[in-house]
């Protein structure tokens, strides 16, 4: 997912501000959406959880098939979307933690890598719901007081980096011990 959003944040590098840019922001909403619901899809014990996971997930896709209907995909960034999908993931987030909560058993089960996922993707979206819901008046208004929230949208996006990184370590810490217990 991270890998995957590099590709717009480069394009914008190499092409400047250009319409040609929605498009690849309007895909990695898309692309971010589905990885996530493969994240989330069997996490749920209940089926209240899953009911509003799928119900929820549902919703967000067919947004974005009217969203990009309406106003196509390269006319316009796809905020309200993508603010949609954050708020949605946020609920996924804060459920699965309920549901957790209520299910000792898959508490004891859950790996450290899972729930620093989970802590770094919430970083994520929790910001990321802000500075997307503002996007056209910080585009539009560059000497605004409130272009100071992407300095707390960039500190959002490196703990998430760093809670990804420590989570990546730990799982390949974790697969290569099993391999030396199992020789």
């Amino acid at each position: 997912m991270v890998l995957i959003a590099c590709i717009p944040q480069l394009a914008r590098a190499i092409l400047g501000r250009q319409p040609i840019l929605n498009v690849f922001y309007n895909i990695n909403v898309g692309i971010e959406l589905y990885l996530l619901y493969l994240f989330f899809r069997n996490r749920y014990s209940t089926k209240t959880g899953n009911l509003i996971f799928i119900t929820s997930a549902s919703i967000s896709f067919l947004v974005g098939l009217l969203s990009i209907l309406m106003y196509g995909i390269q006319n316009k960034f796809l905020t309200e979307w993508l603010c949609l999908n954050n708020l949605f993931y946020t609920a996924w987030i804060l459920l699965l933690i309920y549901d957790l909560y209520n299910n000792d058993k898959e508490i004891t089960q859950l790996k450290t890598s899972f729930l620093l996922y989970l802590f770094g993707l919430f970083f994520y979206v929790s910001c990321t719901i802000l500075i997307f819901a503002l996007w056209d008046y910080l585009m539009n208004n560059s000497q605004s007081h409130l272009n100071n929230a992407w300095i707390v949208h960039d500190i959002f996006n490196i703990l998430m980096y760093i809670s990804f990184s420590i989570g990546f370590v730990i799982e390949v810490k974790s697969i290569h011990f099993q391999k030396v217990r199992q020789e």
